[in-house]
């Protein structure tokens, strides 16, 4: 399941928050990673990781993991990968399907997998974003155990809001092509998190000045 468009309408939404928050610089300070257990030498492009809070109150965050693409980041799309389950770490897409590296065995139980590039992963074209949603979710997280009940429409409420802070961010990507992509049970939450973003950006769509459209 997919969902996006060439001016992504949700960037739209985002620059206009942005207006009204202070600071525009790049990633966060600490965001980047560096190195990872495994690989030898330098990464291909950036990689970004860490935590989106979507409920200051109950303390829940989003963990994210954000791979630069490798062409053309300034211009290339922005994508957001979801898997399914429910309950399903987006870290499967990033592992065994279309991340950045391919995993070999150490070799034995103590030893650590070797990592090598995936000639075909999606960040050689565009941005990633692997999300694990909702919070228990992999590294995502509440401090209120409550949470931990959750739904696909509050699923989808957070992952909004995770998409508006992330884009506070990193407000390089605003004008990148925007996608939302998934699989399995992510044909729930694809759905249902573009249905908050097209709500969101009604007053948007609603502006006679309004050069943005949104698609599936």
């Amino acid at each position: 399941a997919m969902a996006g468009g060439r001016r992504s309408g949700f960037a739209a939404a985002a620059l206009l928050l942005l207006v009204f928050t202070a600071g525009c610089g790049a990633a966060p300070q600490g965001a980047e990673v560096t190195g990872l257990p495994g690989f030898d030498g330098a990464l291909p492009s950036k990689h970004y990781a860490g935590y989106v809070t979507v409920d200051e109150k109950h303390g829940r965050n989003l963990f994210y993991y954000a791979v630069e693409s490798e062409r053309d980041p300034a211009k290339d799309p922005v994508v957001l990968w979801l898997n399914g389950g429910p309950g399903c770490s987006s870290f499967d897409g990033f592992v065994y399907e279309h991340g950045p590296f391919n995993f070999e065995s150490g070799g034995s139980v103590k030893s650590l997998p070797k990592l090598h590039l995936n000639p075909y992963s999606w960040s050689k074209v565009s941005t990633m974003i692997y999300l694990d949603s909702p919070a228990g979710v992999g590294l995502s997280y509440s401090n209120n155990v409550s949470d931990y009940e959750t739904g696909d429409l509050k699923t989808a409420a957070d992952s909004h809001t995770f998409l508006l802070k992330w884009f506070q961010l990193y407000p390089e990507f605003l004008s990148n092509p925007f996608y939302i992509a998934g699989e399995s049970y992510a044909g729930v939450y694809v759905p249902t998190l573009s249905h908050e973003v097209v709500k969101g950006l009604a007053p948007v769509f609603n502006s006679p000045s309004s050069v943005y459209k949104y698609s599936y």
